[in-house]
């Protein structure tokens, strides 16, 4: 092989390792949804925070899960009413306000339970709907929907398994949402909150309608069973939804 040719293969070398070494600076760079910015209207967030929150790891989801709910209590976030925060400066806030607060992580003003939420378990153990992705139509759809499931009781839930029922203004009747048993891995502690994920399919536009502004919206747990760890089981009949 003369000199010639060398320099040839030499050169040829060259340039395909400098092709491997930029290709994968050629593919788009993944959004990161911990940048995008919560609305300033919580009307909003079931539409556009619905696909970034699954997007998010388990861990950031509750968290913001409870950031969202500790806004929704203090009534912070309404139309216009502050800055855009970014997901990933509100799951800082959040991690700073549990350190500070570890026992009432969604702000709840009394975390003490009152005579009416010993009396009535759907008060002791709130269910609020998390962002739903949903398509922009208002036609027949198969939902995946998300809740959050509060524990204000003294012992941790081990599991839960009946029917969640929804109530809006907008709407005739509540809307039934059924759940098959669900253990919760890790338990949910006190003054903590777990997750219940189900798949739905939204008949009555109404509902979907709902479901999409949430502001009037209200959740129980309607019947069921739920387990704490200590394995007391606490019933729950039809007659507790108003």
């Amino acid at each position: 092989m003369n000199s010639y040719q060398r320099f040839n293969k030499a050169l040829l070398l060259t340039m395909t390792l400098s092709i491997l070494a930029i290709a994968p600076g050629c593919s788009q760079p993944k959004t990161d949804p911990t940048k995008q910015t919560i609305p300033t209207d919580s009307d909003q967030w079931q539409k556009k925070l619905g696909a970034t929150l699954e997007q998010l790891p388990e861990s950031d989801q509750q968290l913001l899960s409870r950031y969202m709910l500790r806004m929704k209590l203090s009534e912070a976030y309404e139309s216009g009413a502050m800055p855009r925060t970014t997901i990933e400066k509100a799951l800082i806030q959040q991690r700073e306000y549990e350190r500070l607060h570890p026992n009432n992580p969604t702000g709840k003003k009394s975390p003490i339970v009152t005579h009416q939420q010993a009396t009535n378990p759907a008060l002791k153990y709130p269910v609020a709907l998390l962002p739903v992705k949903s398509s922009d139509s208002d036609s027949l759809n198969q939902v995946k929907l998300q809740f959050m499931l509060s524990n204000h009781g003294k012992v941790a839930i081990q599991s839960f398994k009946g029917t969640l029922t929804m109530q809006d203004a907008k709407l005739k009747k509540g809307k039934n949402f059924n759940v098959p048993l669900i253990e919760f891995e890790p338990p949910i502690q006190p003054e903590q909150s777990g997750k219940i994920v189900i798949e739905s399919s939204i008949e009555d536009i109404n509902v979907m309608r709902a479901i999409k502004n949430s502001k009037d919206m209200t959740i129980e747990i309607s019947e069921g069973t739920l387990v704490l760890e200590d394995g007391e089981t606490i019933k729950f009949a039809q007659s507790l939804v108003k």
